[in-house]
């Protein structure tokens, strides 16, 4: 099946050197080499409007299928030991529905893939999904360069937006990551630089820089005291308890009066190991059964290495750790298939699919359209690429945009 994605003529060198220096300064786009490779392409990938209003709608029909089954499987906690979640957090997790009352913000972003059979998705990064410098600062500058082509919905506005609704001019909104990675610090910057255009004060801390008391988040730190009004979260929720003392983690999985984004339940949908619990759920899954691959406990498999399967932990990020049989490094293969086997438990075995390669000039590339959602609303597309079919630390950040029709067409 042919691909709906074209890639549009690459930028000069000079433009994309000029905008390269833009997306770093204006963007905080830090992390603009993988070792000694530039990631930033020069060439955009291309969608018609009708192709970006098909994933969007099935981006929302995902998410709310996807909150249902969270809430569900909250009510289940026999169900959680399945997907992988470390005891301590489980036990953490709220024993019934979801917590109520609290105006949460929840961001995903589902990996979409054009294959030979259609659109499939990889995974949805549904806890702390990280792209926003590129999908809103190198999709802006490099639509600019263009006649044909726009970009859509910013994410970066569209989550700003959706953390200051309901809160007065001035509130403290927390931004808490991991301190030490570069490229989580640039995502918090960018958007914390947004939240005080729309008047708010802002905060970057640490996960050890928060505790609850009667249950609302407050600051324990020299740089600020105080209640936050809002807490947003970008590390994830698998590392909180090796990154803080008990105080400072449990309450993002159950018991906090302050708004969250995203609260520690986002590690259900997170986990790879999320369709192997479908089967106990009486909520309908329907477009996530018709777009996930079939996947597995790899202990149900019997030959994960005959070419008809990826392996990938239950909380790999960024193509950490997957294993794809005459695609990943040997060497690496033959690690990835050894801890899989040593825990299987904590990994999945994935039915692969085919992507369908689109044309450039520097060669084919396997693309991945990384689709938002914020509160369940499409918000924006992100775009990756790779000149083999597994999109990694080492694939190029693509800026991703929307054939203008009116401009005479790509």
């Amino acid at each position: 099946m042919q691909s709906p994605i074209i890639a549009g003529p690459p930028l000069d060198i000079e433009t994309w050197k000029e905008l390269r220096l833009r997306a770093i300064f204006d963007y905080c786009k830090w992390d603009a080499h993988c070792g000694d490779q530039e990631v930033l392409a020069r060439f955009p990938l291309i969608l018609p409007q009708s192709t970006v209003d098909e994933i969007a709608a099935l981006a929302e029909a995902l998410t709310s299928q996807a909150l249902q089954a969270e809430e569900e499987i909250l009510s289940k906690p026999n169900l959680l030991a399945c997907l992988g979640i470390p005891t301590a957090i489980r036990d953490c997790l709220p024993g019934g529905a979801a917590e109520s009352g609290r105006r949460d913000v929840r961001v995903m972003r589902f990996d979409f893939h054009h294959t030979t059979e259609g659109w499939r998705i990889s995974e949805v990064n549904a806890d702390v999904p990280g792209g926003y410098v590129e999908a809103s600062g190198w999709n802006a500058l490099v639509a600019a360069q263009q006649t044909d082509a726009v970009a859509t919905l910013d994410p970066t506005q569209e989550y700003a937006n959706a953390i200051c609704e309901g809160l007065p001019t001035g509130s403290l909104v927390a931004l808490v990551h991991a301190t030490v990675y570069s490229e989580d610090r640039q995502v918090m910057v960018y958007l914390g630089r947004e939240l005080q255009r729309r008047g708010m004060r802002v905060c970057l801390a640490s996960p050890r820089n928060l505790c609850w008391r009667d249950g609302y988040a407050t600051m324990r730190a020299d740089f600020e005291r105080g209640r936050p009004d809002f807490v947003v979260r970008l590390s994830p929720a698998e590392w909180l308890p090796g990154e803080c003392d008990r105080e400072s983690w449990a309450p993002w999985f159950a018991g906090s009066e302050t708004p969250l984004s995203s609260p520690g339940a986002a590690i259900i949908l997170q986990s790879k190991r999320f369709p192997l619990v479908w089967d106990s759920l009486s909520c309908g899954i329907s477009t996530w059964r018709r777009l996930l691959p079939e996947t597995r406990c790899p202990k149900e498999v019997q030959d994960v290495t005959n070419g008809e399967w990826v392996v990938k932990p239950a909380f790999g990020r960024v193509g950490e750790d997957v294993g794809i049989c005459g695609v990943t490094n040997a060497e690496e293969y033959r690690r990835i298939l050894k801890a899989m086997r040593d825990a299987p438990n904590q990994w999945v075995a994935q039915r692969r699919f085919n992507v369908s390669p689109v044309r450039t000039e520097s060669g084919d590339v396997f693309p991945c359209v990384g689709v938002y959602t914020v509160n369940g609303r499409f918000a924006g597309l992100y775009g990756r690429a790779a000149h083999v079919p597994l999109v990694d630390a080492n694939a190029l950040d693509v800026a991703m945009l929307i054939r203008n029709d009116n401009g005479g067409g790509a």
